[in-house]
């Protein structure tokens, strides 16, 4: 393995988020080879005048990785670890921006309802969006759930399948 089969992850001071960059690796080739340094401790220095803590970690772990979760991902001794908290008010942000799509798609066919005096068609689409409206309320996104894979996997009956 080489240095160029790595990435630098570092958490941005303002904001806490964890980022890659992929550097330049000619600029820090030089600044190895003139101090004879391991790449490690290159990259540190490198990062320093930032103000951050940077660590080297394989491209190809980052090139695999999920992105639904990124924000909740921390720098935690060196290696990428997500915050679980984070990561549930990420999932729930992603059910409700979908409930929320629901909801106006619902909106359209009540109107039609509306218009065209059926008021069947009104109480049960009016049922259907209260259910919609509960869900935050009433979906349990924590049970069982331990891992980001395994909270990506709850999603509440009412809303459409994802891809």
């Amino acid at each position: 393995m080489s240095i160029r089969d790595y990435v630098i992850m570092f958490e941005k001071p303002a904001t806490g988020r964890l980022t890659y960059r992929y550097p330049s690796w000619d600029s820090l080739t030089r600044i190895i080879e003139d101090d004879q340094e391991f790449f490690d401790a290159a990259i540190a220095r490198a990062f320093r005048q930032y103000g951050v803590q940077a660590y080297p970690i394989l491209a190809s772990e980052v090139e695999t990785q999920d992105r639904y979760f990124r924000d909740a991902l921390h720098c935690v001794n060196g290696q990428p670890e997500f915050n679980h908290g984070e990561c549930e008010a990420l999932h729930m942000a992603e059910i409700r921006r979908v409930r929320n799509e629901e909801l106006v798609a619902r909106d359209i066919t009540f109107m039609r309802a509306v218009e065209a005096g059926d008021t069947d068609a009104q109480a049960t689409i009016g049922a259907e969006k209260q259910v919609l409206r509960d869900i935050p309320a009433t979906f349990d996104i924590t049970t069982d759930v331990d891992t980001p894979e395994k909270l990506k996997a709850r999603w509440p009956s009412q809303l459409p399948v994802r891809e």
